[in-house]
């Protein structure tokens, strides 16, 4: 919904340049609720959708512990997960092991200062309606109420 309306208002976000670049899978932009902004999918994707609430989450934890982190990387076995984390949104990117992360973290800088500094897609991330507490849901979730305990998260 709210890339509809970045779209609307003349600016998309795009991520040509970081998918050219060799290794990388795929990228998306998450509002920091976890809610896909870009790019618009024309299919729904249940991993997706879950990588960007299991990132909302985390990121609401770093800030409920407040701790500033720029990155993420996730590094498994033959991908990588690189996650560049902004005060409202993140961007998430899927690249093989042998891409070139610095390219990719350089890029991302990029993006990341281009959408920051659109006066009106940080007015559309304010008032987006995708808000809520994720850690509070969060903890209604069996497996992440111990670790909540052990980490002294309470919402």
């Amino acid at each position: 919904m709210v890339y509809k309306l970045l779209k609307n208002m003349g600016m998309s976000v795009d991520l040509t340049d970081l998918n050219k670049i060799e290794g990388v899978t795929d990228s998306f932009i998450y509002s920091k609720w976890g809610a896909l902004l870009a790019p618009q999918l024309q299919y729904e994707d249940a991993r997706i959708e879950h990588f960007g609430r299991e990132v909302a989450l985390c990121f609401a934890i770093l800030g409920k512990i407040r701790q500033e982190v720029d990155f993420i990387e996730l590094i498994y076995e033959d991908r990588h997960i690189i996650v560049q984390i902004s005060q409202n949104f993140f961007i998430l990117v899927i690249c093989e092991d042998t891409a070139d992360t610095t390219l990719i973290k350089l890029t991302l800088n990029v993006i990341n200062d281009e959408v920051r500094g659109d006066k009106d897609i940080q007015k559309s991330l304010r008032k987006s309606p995708e808000k809520r507490d994720l850690l509070a849901e969060a903890q209604e979730e069996s497996e992440l109420q111990e670790l909540f305990k052990k980490m002294k998260i309470t919402t």
